[in-house]
């Protein structure tokens, strides 16, 4: 089972929507497994950018159907132009 979490990615020209991706193990433990951006959007406000992951998220789970089909998740991130980031790098 998965999380995500909106938030946003920032580069030297603004800020990309974000969505981190947690894997939910046994006990309920979450790890991170991957981030995802929108590279095709680039935002020099923070707080529109994750608004813009939030409405992206929101959607993919509407299209999926009640059972939240993962394939159907992942074409809908990947349609509104998400990409898995390859090396993150994280605020200290």
């Amino acid at each position: 089972m998965y999380r995500f979490e909106p938030g946003s990615y920032q580069t030297p020209s603004g800020f990309l929507p974000a969505l981190a991706c947690f894997k939910i193990g046994k006990n309920k433990m979450e790890s991170l497994d991957y981030i995802l951006t929108n590279t095709k959007i680039i935002e020099p406000n923070e707080e529109k950018a994750v608004e813009i992951a939030e409405k992206s998220l929101s959607k993919a789970f509407k299209n999926s159907g009640q059972k939240g089909n993962e394939q159907k998740i992942a074409n809908s991130l990947k349609a509104d132009g998400f990409k898995i980031v390859k090396n993150p790098k994280f605020a200290k």
